[in-house]
């Protein structure tokens, strides 16, 4: 009796049960994977010791670790885009050099926060059963000189260019005459805007000591004459008023208490029917995504350190219109930029 014959299929062509989830799996597991080496990597300083081009013998005599452990881990390192190796040398990957080496203009700084972050999630399994820290690290903010600078090198890399050609096109931009940049920093983003709207005039606002640093990227760009600065506490001080269009990017992360009186502040400052643009990170309203959004969100809850106090949608425009804004709509710029920002328009009620 033939297979056939008893009802047996030719295996090659058995259609599989069920789709086969094992590559997503180990996609997932192989992200913790290399992010854990990368920044074991990070730590020790390899990118930074391979700013000339070296031996594994010689990094692994200079870092003081095993040859051949310290060899596969460069191995990794050059098959993620790291490092790159030619004839036997492993080098800082020249296209990373600039992110990866420190004391380079654009280094890459935000990894230290990741040093912590993965300690957060290593011990994840006891917050689930302990909950969140009762007080967790405060994260205090020091804008120098130097700070700033970096902050403005990378607002170039292209956040600044996508999200001025995005504002300049609403039709409220273009009959706009007065407008504020609230946390302006360096002023780059006001500065964009009174390029764009050669009627405009504009404020760059933020704490005392930062304004200074702005007043000198505005001389540098030549708009002295529509660009002014203004310090103080955009949550309590006066920031003015008969604005068209209040703007701050990524400069406000409180707390429901603090929203309440920024936002309020806001209001006060805005010409009905004027628009309020707040370039920040949110998270939709089915909690489905940003991925990272969401993963910041579980951080934040575990840590409790007060550092990004992340809403949905549904709730920044709930607690905009507790402060007489109406939330208009929210446009999403993760395809133009390297992180999940949003920028969400509001307009004070008439």
């Amino acid at each position: 009796m033939t297979s056939e014959e008893i009802g047996e299929k030719r295996l090659a062509e058995v259609n599989p049960p069920l789709e086969d989830q094992s590559r997503r799996l180990w996609d997932l597991v192989a992200g913790f994977e290399t992010g854990q080496i990368f920044l074991a990597a990070f730590e020790l300083g390899v990118f930074n010791l391979l700013k000339e081009p070296k031996t594994s013998k010689k990094i692994s005599e200079e870092l003081n670790t095993h040859p051949t452990v310290t060899e596969k881990l460069l191995d990794v390192l050059v098959s993620i885009g790291t490092l790159d190796r030619i004839d036997g040398l492993y080098l800082t990957a020249p296209n990373m050099a600039p992110f990866l080496i420190e004391g380079e203009p654009y280094f890459a700084r935000y990894l230290k926060f990741s040093l912590e972050s993965r300690e957060k999630l290593i011990n994840l399994k006891a917050a689930l059963k302990e909950g969140p820290a009762i007080e967790g690290d405060k994260h205090e903010h020091h804008y120098d000189r130097e700070s700033i600078d970096w902050i403005a090198r990378g607002t170039m890399l292209g956040r600044l260019q996508a999200t001025i050609k995005l504002i300049r096109d609403l039709p409220e931009f273009k009959s706009a005459r007065k407008l504020i940049d609230l946390g302006g920093g360096h002023g780059l983003f006001g500065i964009g805007f009174a390029q764009e709207n050669p009627q405009m005039e504009v404020v760059i606002f933020d704490q005392p000591g930062v304004a200074e640093i702005a007043s000198e990227y505005i001389d540098r760009y030549g708009v002295g004459d529509r660009v002014k600065t203004m310090s103080g506490d955009y949550t309590k001080d006066d920031i003015g008023s008969g604005y068209d269009i209040a703007f701050e990017a990524c400069s406000f992360g409180g707390n429901a208490e603090q929203a309440k009186l920024f936002y309020e502040n806001v209001a006060r400052s805005l010409k009905d029917g004027g628009l309020f643009i707040s370039q920040t990170f949110t998270i939709d309203d089915d909690r489905r995504a940003p991925l990272r959004n969401l993963v910041w969100d579980l951080k934040e809850e575990i840590s409790n350190d007060g550092h990004m106090h992340l809403k949905t949608n549904s709730e920044i425009f709930r607690a905009l219109g507790e402060a007489g804004l109406e939330g208009e709509k929210v446009i999403d710029m993760s395809s133009d930029l390297s992180m999940p920002m949003r920028l969400v328009i509001a307009r004070k009620r008439g």
